[in-house]
């Protein structure tokens, strides 16, 4: 295994480590578990598609982190690049979410609905079948991160203007990092309005852009007092997915060639769970404005 790999579950980061060493800690052990990924399915399959772009979310979290340490232009390149490969399965993965969420829990609700829904089912995974793109498969993006990953030399050694940073001990550049983002996200949450696509966009990507890092870094900290706040933060992030899972699903739901009837039956389920979501983040919400910090400690 390459030098700059690490086996998945390896990562240990101490508080010793400067900002260099910490990068490297980090970016090796989300390489190694992208590499834990490899699958000997043709066909990317639901589990391999949600892996694959989580562990590219990961390496891009990362890179985002780091942005005080790393050029921007090849920064900003390099996450470009690594989203592309993740976008090529975008489309899959919506309509795999759709089965798997949406039917799954109106199959248990309206048993009754058994044929209109197996229906359903059917055209979605012909959709969805469509929607992977010719010619790809996880192996062939396993590759392209690892080509993108391996041109980056940068990522290793740091630029003359950025020799400072990256002698920083990582406690202070991981609590200044998730001060700055924890405080833009509590902003936000308390004045969000859901029902504004751009705010509600803007507001995931906040959550994600603070509970990545938080994951990554907790132990630096108290691990207790992290898990209590990383509890808070995924309790909303959650409430957020399945707000936005409900909206995909309305709009994957009008592709589909459906009788009105079934068409009716599932955009009324939709529009439920939006409004459940709707009404179940406001106390999520307050409950992570509420919560301490836990690395002021």
């Amino acid at each position: 295994m390459d030098a700059a790999v690490r086996k998945p579950g390896a990562l240990q980061l101490t508080p010793d480590l400067t900002v260099g060493d910490g990068l490297q800690e980090m970016l090796a052990g989300a390489l190694g578990a992208v590499h834990g990924l490899a699958t000997p399915n043709k066909t990317p399959n639901r589990d391999s598609i949600h892996r694959l772009r989580v562990g590219v979310r990961r390496l891009r979290s990362i890179l985002s982190a780091f942005s005080d340490a790393l050029p921007d232009d090849e920064r900003r390149a390099l996450g470009d690049r690594l989203r592309a490969v993740a976008q090529r399965f975008g489309r899959a993965r919506e309509w795999d979410v759709f089965v798997a969420h949406l039917l799954t829990g109106m199959r248990k609700a309206m048993p009754e609905e058994e044929e209109a829904l197996g229906e359903v089912e059917r055209l979605a995974g012909e959709a969805r079948r469509a929607a992977l793109p010719p010619g790809d498969s996880i192996k062939t993006s396993l590759a392209a991160i690892d080509a993108a990953m391996k041109e980056a030399l940068w990522l290793h050694h740091p630029t003359p203007s950025l020799a400072r940073c990256w002698e920083m001990p990582l406690p202070d550049y991981a609590a200044a990092l998730l001060t700055r983002r924890h405080r833009q996200l509590k902003r936000r949450v308390k004045h969000v309005e859901l029902t504004d696509q751009r705010a509600f966009h803007s507001l995931r990507v906040r959550v994600k852009k603070l509970r990545y890092p938080a994951e990554l870094l907790k132990s630096l900290f108290d691990e207790e007092a992290a898990s209590a706040y990383l509890d808070r933060l995924v309790h909303m992030q959650d409430a957020l997915g399945a707000l936005n899972d409900a909206s995909t699903a309305r709009r994957l739901a009008g592709e589909l060639a459906l009788p009105v009837s079934t068409q009716r039956l599932l955009l009324g389920w939709i529009a439920r769970e939006i409004e459940t979501c709707r009404e179940r983040f406001p106390a999520r919400g307050r409950a992570f404005r509420h919560g301490e910090p836990f690395w002021d400690g």
